[in-house]
């Protein structure tokens, strides 16, 4: 079981590291000529990745023991991470047409809802099939 959960930490970690340079590249291209720094977005993407990787899964481990105060400390460094790339964006850009912040607000909404329904659902099935063990 522990040898399984190093695989998916990995997993998780590799598919952030990978979204990142997708949020890069989709920067680059669509709001660099917004003057967007794309060095400086590039630079707190990468920084602020592994962080969130690390910290949502925490957070995850926290909830699975029901740890609430841990879980509070790693989801709140989860949220800040998670956000801070589009924070930037929406902040350092000029003549951002509205749109874009819809866009961009839309997709942290619905990306972050959909981290917090995930793993809901984890806790919940992992929480099931200790009762079934038990």
């Amino acid at each position: 079981m522990w040898q399984e959960r190093f695989y998916v930490q990995k997993a998780w970690f590799g598919l952030i590291i990978f979204w990142s340079f997708v949020r890069i590249g989709t920067a680059e291209l669509y709001f660099a000529k917004y003057g967007i720094n794309i060095w400086a977005f590039a630079l707190i993407e990468i920084v602020s990745s592994p962080i969130l990787a690390r910290s949502s899964s925490r957070m995850a481990v926290a909830l699975k023991y029901h740890e609430i105060r841990q879980s509070i400390l790693w989801g709140g460094l989860t949220m800040v991470s998670f956000s801070a790339p589009d924070v930037y964006l929406l902040t350092a850009g000029r003549g951002l047409p509205w749109v874009a912040y819809g866009i961009v607000l839309l997709l942290m909404t619905v990306a972050g809802t959909a981290s917090v329904i995930k793993l809901k659902q984890k806790v919940s099935l992992q929480a099931s099939l200790n009762r079934v063990h038990d």
